[in-house]
């Protein structure tokens, strides 16, 4: 079998022929097969009927699980799915009692907010947050996270890398003091996924959440959380549903009994047509490997962030490729305006305020596409 090359998986990709894209950070490009899978979920709703669509349904999702888990190191059926991260969290803190002596949620300042907002909301149940402040918006020390935890702490809700300037954060010590005062570490990696190499095992993890379509290429509506199997038994959501049940389709009363396998994570009806679209993606990331599509994100980020330097464009993101998740930030004057020129042009990055143009490159970008972002940047940017 021929390797995927970065070069060779432009191929699998739609849209590229026409559009710039430099926003994987934000979302991914449509893998031409997650076309084929829709049309074949289709396929299988029309002439399957219920009967014959539920359990192939219900394989897939647990085969697209492992095949995220292959990605990150984590054994198979310890990945479920869900719609989403924020349900994924929601059901982390539904599983523990927010009236123990031990009900600390420890957050970073710098979370993405939407899960803060899960994390507060449960303030109102009795947990309490602790949130470790940011002295410059785009970093915090990991001594003062690590000091933060103690040992009324149940839970460390971690961010792998800040969506506002892309820092890669020091899990060990955080993990490890974490553990020695009997706490959990929940990490969301959205941010890294299919773009930093990482392993769940070997970071010694006990929860990952994340989701499919930056990355992953994976579109929306499939997001997912790997559960450390050892802990696996203790979590009973109370944020569930009838398809978490050992089984769903005979219907039962309460109280539920729960699933023995990563199937207790699931809630209602599943959405299974943002499933089946993300496996696509996963397949390419897979194929490529991380740790190949790493290399060649370095290199490019590394190209651009010192076209930028010449040009004395501020960059807000670390300029050690190491330092930082897949993207790079500009912060040009008038960086909103210029997005929306880029967009015309059919030029693909995001805007984040304080932190300018966010711009990334990922296994099918060419070093020309570099080359032309910076070009056109030459004629909007204002001295």
């Amino acid at each position: 079998m021929i390797a995927l090359t970065p070069a060779r998986a432009r191929e699998r990709f739609a849209g590229l022929d026409r559009n710039t894209w430099l926003v994987s950070h934000s979302m991914g490009a449509p893998p031409r097969a997650a076309a084929d899978a829709l049309a074949a979920y289709h396929a299988q709703w029309a002439d399957g009927g219920p009967d014959g669509a539920w359990p192939f349904w219900l394989d897939r999702m647990r085969a697209i699980g492992d095949g995220i888990g292959s990605i990150i190191g984590a054994p198979s059926g310890s990945i479920a799915l869900a719609p989403n991260v924020s349900l994924l969290q929601s059901a982390i803190a539904s599983s523990r009692d927010p009236r123990s002596a031990r009900n600390e949620i420890v957050y970073e300042a710098l979370q993405f907010p939407s899960l803060a907002y899960v994390w507060t909301a449960w303030e109102r149940a009795g947990a309490r947050t602790v949130r470790v402040p940011t002295d410059d918006g785009r970093t915090i020390p990991t001594q003062r996270i690590v000091d933060a935890i103690t040992e009324r702490t149940a839970l460390v809700v971690l961010s792998h890398a800040y969506y506002q300037s892309a820092v890669l954060i020091d899990l060990p010590p955080i993990v490890a003091r974490a553990h020695e005062l009997g706490a959990l570490v929940v990490l969301d990696a959205y941010q890294t996924t299919g773009i930093v190499p990482y392993d769940v095992v070997e970071l010694d993890l006990d929860l990952v959440v994340g989701g499919s379509h930056k990355w992953l290429c994976g579109g929306p509506g499939c997001g997912w959380i790997y559960v450390k199997p050892a802990l696996a038994p203790r979590f009973r959501p109370m944020t569930t549903g009838w398809f978490a049940h050992r089984d769903p389709f005979a219907f039962p009363p309460p109280p539920i009994e729960y699933a023995r396998d990563q199937m207790r994570w699931a809630s209602g009806t599943p959405t299974i047509p943002g499933y089946l679209a993300a496996q696509a993606g996963h397949d390419i990331i897979r194929e490529i490997g991380v740790p190949t599509i790493r290399e060649h994100n370095a290199r490019l980020t590394a190209a651009l962030t010192d076209a930028a330097l010449e040009r004395e464009w501020t960059v807000s993101t670390p300029l050690d490729p190491a330092l930082r998740t897949g993207w790079v930030g500009l912060d040009v004057p008038d960086a909103a305006r210029i997005q929306h020129e880029l967009q015309q042009r059919r030029i693909f990055v995001d805007y984040r305020p304080g932190c300018g143009l966010r711009v990334s490159a990922h296994a099918y970008t060419t070093d020309e596409e570099i080359a032309h972002f910076v070009g056109v940047m030459d004629t909007l940017v204002t001295r």
